[in-house]
């Protein structure tokens, strides 16, 4: 969901020539099937073998314009690709999973963002706010045939998959963006990167699955924070390790907070390795979670029941980019 796509965190390495373009291609991976209610996972769902499974891959494509040396601009979009397989019961009995699935364009984004410091005389340290905004583009009610239980049988139903793997949420989004870095000691930067995207509307106006709880049009939200080291700076080569926090809260920073959505957050570690050279970018991390937690939503708290979601063991991060 980071608004900042393109961005190696990389100090002054993260600067662009008044005037360039940089086009970047990004991708996201994760496989989600372990079951947690609050940060108590639910081993038994696993050793069952009724897990839902969400594998979810998001390529992105980003175009950034520096207007000047302190302003620029990037518009993001990205493409979704995903299946949930879920398994039902039959008479107390486990069926053969089935799966469904959801493809194609997901919210665009628009973000622009300024050095608050001039670049040109603060090529060790430097903030960078960025404001934007994501339009309401993929789709908030894709369908596909679900396996439904009637009268002792598994019938096929056309339904809105659930909203894990929707391609878009319905709703328009204000995005406010942070990074920060400082050089401490030569080809050693500290970073500090962070991303919410505010959602006033409510609802969607679609059911999730066969309803009738419409789903929730949520924040999100990313933070993240490291060290970078640049071992190789003839090859432009930088090993990077930090920490990742993201998730979707509770109750919403503007607006109702009700409709079906399952709040919740992961902490990782997230080594990765930037390689710069010659105008071009490339990235690869791998955030592996360390805590997870699944928390109560409001219509949970006005239901007294409290749901589970989904979450993954690690993700997989890729993105290249040339300047011109």
């Amino acid at each position: 969901m980071a608004a900042r796509i393109s961005a190696p965190s990389l100090g002054a390495a993260s600067y662009q020539k008044p005037g360039t373009w940089t086009a970047t291609i990004s991708e996201r991976w994760q496989r989600s099937d372990r079951h947690f209610v609050g940060d108590i996972e639910q081993e038994q769902r696993e050793e069952e073998g009724s897990q839902v499974i969400n594998n979810i891959n998001v390529v992105d494509l980003s175009l950034s314009y520096a207007i000047t040396k302190r302003f620029a601009a990037t518009v993001s979009i990205p493409f979704q690709f995903a299946t949930r397989q879920q398994k039902l019961r039959l008479n107390g009995v486990l069926q053969p999973r089935f799966e469904t699935s959801a493809s194609g364009l997901s919210d665009i984004k628009l973000l622009g963002t300024a050095w608050l410091l001039d670049p040109d005389h603060n090529t060790k340290q430097n903030i960078s706010a960025g404001l934007g905004v994501k339009f309401p583009t993929g789709d908030k009610a894709a369908k596909d045939t679900f396996q439904v239980a009637q009268n002792g049988m598994l019938v096929p139903v056309v339904r809105n998959v659930d909203q894990s793997i929707q391609p878009g949420d319905g709703g328009w989004g204000m995005i406010l963006d942070l990074y920060a870095f400082r050089e401490v000691i030569p080809n050693v930067n500290l970073f500090l990167a962070g991303t919410y995207i505010a959602e006033p509307e409510a609802t969607a106006g679609v059911v999730n699955g066969a309803g009738p709880t419409l789903m929730s049009v949520a924040d999100s939200y990313l933070a993240r924070g490291g060290v970078g080291y640049t071992f190789l700076p003839k090859y432009g080569l930088t090993v990077t390790l930090g920490g990742r926090m993201e998730g979707t809260p509770v109750r919403d920073l503007i607006g109702n907070s009700g409709g079906f959505r399952r709040p919740g957050f992961a902490v990782s570690i997230e080594p990765g390795l930037v390689l710069l050279k010659n105008g071009w970018s490339a990235s690869v991390s791998a955030p592996v979670a360390l805590y997870r937690n699944r928390g109560t939503s409001v219509l949970d708290e006005e239901t007294a029941r409290h749901g589970d979601a989904a979450f993954a063991d690690y993700m997989l991060l890729f993105s290249i980019g040339k300047a011109f």
